[in-house]
This record gives C-alpha cells, sequence and structure tokens, in this order.
C-alpha cells in the first residue's frame, strides 16, 4: 500500500558544523523531506525540506535547495524513482498495445487463408443477440476486393473459452465450422473491426494458435516418392507372362503413348522380337529412342545391341 514517509538525510550528507549561535560543532545538516512510497520504493517527493539544527543549542534555520552540497543535489532523483518506473511501465505497455494494433491492421490489409477473427455475432452476422454472442470466424479466400469466412457453429460467453477452445485444437474437429461461408467486402471488414464487431484478429503461426492446432497441418512430402509405375504397362507384363502377346502389345502401346518409358521399352522389344505384331526393327528403334530421351539405361543397351546386327537410322 501508499504510505507517508519522513526520512533524514545520510550521515555522510550531514557535514557537521560550527553552530553560529552556541559557537559548539553539533550544527547538522538534515532532511525533513516527506514523500509517497510504495512499501519501501518512494514514488513522489511530496516536500523537499531541508534545515541546519544544533544538536546543543537547538537553534536551526532553513536551507534553500540551491545551498545543499552537490552530492545531496544528486541524490535528490531518489525521491522520483517510482513515478519513473511507473512511467517507464506506463509507456512500455503503450507501446506495446500500438504494436499489436499496427500488427492487426496489417492483418486486416493483407489477410491470409486461416486468419482468425473472433467477432460479436450479432453485429457480424446479424444473429439475435444471446449470452452466448462470441464466435470465431475464420477467412478461407480473399482477393482484392472481397473476403470469405467460415463461421463457427459453436458460439461463447466468454473469450477464455475461444482461448481454451483454441488451445484444445476444437478448431479442426469435424463439423466445427458452418458449411455457409460469409463473403464481405475489404472495407466492411475494416468497418467491423472499427466498430469493434471484430474485436480481435489473429494469425496462426506454425498451423497453430494458444499452442492447439486451428488448421490441418500439410502432410510432408515423402523423402523416397518410389517409381510411378503405368497401369498399362503392367497389365501389359501379366498378359506377357502369360504368352497373351496381342493383348501384352495392345497394353504396352497405351503405356508408351501416354509416355511410361518402361511401357516405351517393352513397346520396342515387341516390335524387335515380333511378339504379339509383325517384327518391325525401325518401330523398335524408335520407340528405344523415346525411352532413351527418359534416361532409360536399359533402353540404351538394347538399341546398341540391335544396332549391332541392323542398320539404325
Amino acid at each position: 500500500m501508499l504510505l507517508f514517509n519522513t526520512s533524514e538525510s545520510f550521515p555522510h550528507f550531514a557535514q557537521t558544523t560550527r553552530c553560529p549561535h552556541c559557537q559548539s560543532d553539533a550544527y547538522h545538516l538534515v532532511n525533513k523531506s516527506r514523500y509517497l512510497r510504495f512499501s519501501i520504493l518512494p514514488m513522489l517527493a511530496l516536500k523537499l525540506s531541508y534545515k541546519r539544527e544544533c544538536y546543543q543549542c537547538g537553534k536551526s534555520e532553513q536551507v534553500k535547495i540551491t545551498q545543499l552540497p552537490l552530492i545531496e543535489k544528486l541524490s535528490l532523483p531518489k525521491y522520483f524513482i517510482g513515478a519513473f518506473l511507473l512511467l517507464w511501465i506506463v509507456s512500455f505497455f503503450y507501446q506495446q498495445h500500438l504494436n499489436t494494433e499496427t500488427k492487426k491492421q496489417s492483418y486486416l490489409n493483407t489477410p491470409k487463408i486461416y486468419d482468425t477473427y473472433l467477432v460479436h455475432a450479432d453485429k457480424f452476422t446479424h444473429e439475435p443477440w444471446t449470452l452466448t454472442n462470441l464466435r470465431i470466424a475464420q477467412v478461407l479466400s480473399f482477393d482484392k476486393q472481397f473476403i470469405t469466412f467460415q463461421i463457427s457453429n459453436y458460439s461463447y460467453k466468454r473469450n477464455n473459452s475461444i482461448t481454451l477452445a483454441m488451445r484444445t485444437s476444437q478448431l479442426i474437429q469435424d463439423n466445427y465450422f458452418s458449411t455457409k461461408t460469409i463473403t464481405l467486402p475489404r472495407d466492411e471488414v475494416k468497418r467491423l473491426y472499427k466498430d469493434e464487431a471484430i474485436y480481435d484478429v489473429l494469425r496462426p503461426y506454425a498451423n497453430s494458435l494458444y499452442g492447439g492446432f486451428v488448421m490441418f497441418p500439410p502432410k510432408p512430402k515423402p523423402l523416397y516418392k518410389g517409381l510411378k509405375l503405368d497401369k498399362n504397362n503392367q497389365q501389359g507384363i501379366i498378359y506377357f507372362k502369360d504368352k497373351l502377346f496381342v493383348e501384352a502389345f495392345n497394353s504396352f502401346k497405351l503405356a508408351a503413348e501416354a509416355g511410361s518409358q518402361w511401357g516405351q521399352l517393352n513397346l520396342a522389344q515387341m516390335y524387335r522380337d515380333g511378339q504379339g505384331i509383325d517384327q518391325d526393327q525401325q518401330q523398335a528403334i524408335y520407340w528405344y529412342k523415346k525411352a532413351i530421351e527418359q534416361k532409360n539405361i536399359k533402353a540404351q543397351f538394347e538399341l546398341e545391341s540391335l544396332c549391332k546386327i541392323t542398320i539404325c537410322k
């Protein structure tokens, strides 16, 4: 609590001198100032008062601030430590408020998908006012003129209930948001924020707010995607193993024409060997080269082998 306190000067400020009245050596500089303090912390000087008093004869006289020793003058700010500290705290939190407000304005000016708005439902969605009047609106899409929101199916009475919902990742549960959306002009969104129909604007960091997910995190890309298999080529292999060469040829042809390098290789083999089709070495060479364009090493080896026994154009 705040207390009044009267303090005397520290001993090394006393400056004992000879008393002009009784000529004793007990003439001291005494601090009779009063200041407001919080516990032991000086807040504000109420009265700065210095006197010289004689401990022998009791005579005293007032001393002006300008007549004080230099070291005592330098110590005067100690009475305002609390006031300076309070002013710094107020300035700090005010600057924090300004920074937060600037950040929210930037979110309004440059929205992103999944930006999360806390709104008063009666003003934002024009629902009848109820005790649970707080809802969550989340940005689904936007362009230069409009912003589209999805609105929570759940409403809240207090803001700490919304914070709890975010902490526990309720926003990513099924049916948390309504399938109906609201599309508003950007200027209207800014007006709603100014009128406090939107009372807070949050941007997820690492897909979360308050430690809970408010959007599904993207699935990580696999370290190895594996070989992309063409279904027609695979079916052709099955036909070939069963000695159904015509069916195999047709399947390989579909795969080759679709751009499968293995389909092109297998089709070239069918032309080379005359399986499922009349033998045609030039067609074989053509499809080997198509596979080689896709850096198929086996096709390169097979073409070199074929060119040893036939003329390759």
